[in-house]
């Protein structure tokens, strides 16, 4: 798996790629861009964003059916509540035998953060959900942990 993300003058850009059999992997076919919950459950690309200084932070998925959500959490697993926009966000993806590609972009007003963690959760056509992340503090994969979070350079 390999991810980008980029944010300059309140547009905010993720994009995935994963290499491999394809075919093994539940990938949804792409449907009506929407806003959805519990994304995690199948197929799905996680951005988590946050400020070193505090305990809130903000957490985007998508899905490659363009089911999407983006949540602010108040503190570790709080309440998600949605995160208002006032512009519809991009999603487009690419798929072959041996790739995958989907790019999510969203428009924000001014955003802060300094550290962030990417992560993929595939869904296999037979067996248990895979989790994927750049960085797992231990063997457990949870995401929302700020000890798996990157600074930004």
């Amino acid at each position: 798996m390999h991810s980008v993300v980029h944010y300059e003058k309140h547009k905010l850009s993720v994009s995935f790629s994963i290499v491999g059999n394809l075919d093994d992997y539940e990938l949804p076919e792409k449907a009506k861009l929407r806003r959805g919950d519990e994304l995690w459950k199948q197929t799905c690309f996680e951005l988590f964003l946050a400020k070193s200084t505090g305990s809130d932070y903000y957490e985007l998925n998508f899905s490659p059916s363009f089911v999407w959500n983006f949540y602010y959490l108040s503190e570790y697993r709080a309440e998600p509540s949605e995160v208002e926009i006032e512009k519809e966000p991009k999603i487009e993806s690419c798929k072959n035998s041996e790739s995958y590609k989907i790019s999510f972009e969203i428009e924000l007003k001014t955003f802060d953060f300094d550290s962030y963690n990417v992560a993929a959760i595939l869904l296999p056509k037979q067996g248990e959900r895979t989790f994927w992340s750049v960085h797992h503090y231990n063997h457990v994969p949870d995401f929302h942990n700020r000890e798996n979070f990157l600074k930004v350079k």
